[in-house]
């Protein structure tokens, strides 16, 4: 089951009204225009902010080499699955 939350914002009467009616798929618009906007996002790059941290990232950084090219998301899947089915 999806964890949800309760979210109330006003919105201009013109986008109101342009919005679905109740229970014809309101909050199901809503969403889904939420998902969307959110999927476009540049993802933020993660920056170490102490030394130690620093420390890691250039490791990770050096291992980037011997990890090989990371794989596309359908290239990970593929993976998770033959894996799975080996039982690992």
């Amino acid at each position: 089951m999806t964890s949800t939350k309760l979210v109330s914002v006003k919105v201009p009467l013109k986008i109101f009204r342009a919005l679905p009616g109740a229970h014809k798929g309101r909050s199901r618009f809503i969403v889904s225009a939420l998902e969307e906007k959110i999927s476009r996002r540049e993802p933020v790059k993660w920056e170490p902010k102490t030394e130690t941290g620093r420390k890691l990232a250039a490791i990770l950084e050096k291992g980037k080499k011997e990890r090989g090219p990371a794989l596309s998301e359908i290239e990970f899947e593929q993976e998770l699955k033959e894996r799975r089915g080996r039982n690992f």
